[in-house]
């Protein structure tokens, strides 16, 4: 079962990456040895939140403006005549654009990338949620040891 459509895979990829960034601070900072969960916690969150701000800008400038972008439909008709090019090649079909019968304006395909029926353009703001609720919640157990 397919739980991603086109690029909704990248909300997976900068999660995992924003996790292994937080684990990476941690270890960074010389914190690497403390066992406490809470300590982790806080730099598991940090890390969502950075992946989600990466993700939001990979969302908005790459994927929304090149890789999703809308494209006129077009169809493949066939020719009431086969052509003959002047290499040899015979063409029975050509392609065409789409257009709607009523209003006789082009149709155009606008492809989105989802994870999980999510569009990928609302999962930076669900990791960032998740980022600042864990970094909330281990920072409060922290503070109360």
């Amino acid at each position: 079962m397919i739980i991603w459509t086109r690029w909704g895979i990248f909300a997976f990829l900068f999660a995992g990456v924003g996790i292994g960034l937080g684990f990476l601070m941690k270890a960074a900072l010389g914190i690497g040895r403390v066992t406490e969960s809470s300590v982790t916690g806080i730099f598991v969150g940090l890390g969502l939140v950075i992946a989600a701000v990466g993700l939001f800008f990979f969302d908005r400038f790459v994927v929304r403006a090149h890789l999703d972008k809308p494209r006129r439909l077009t169809f493949t008709r066939p020719l009431a005549q086969p052509y003959t090019h002047p290499d040899g090649r015979v063409q029975t079909h050509e392609v065409v654009p789409a257009v709607d019968p009523q209003s006789g304006q082009p149709l155009v395909v606008a492809p989105r990338s989802s994870l999980f029926f999510i569009p990928l353009r609302f999962w930076p703001y669900i990791l960032g949620v998740l980022g600042v609720l864990i970094l909330a919640v281990n920072f409060v157990v922290f503070l109360a040891r």
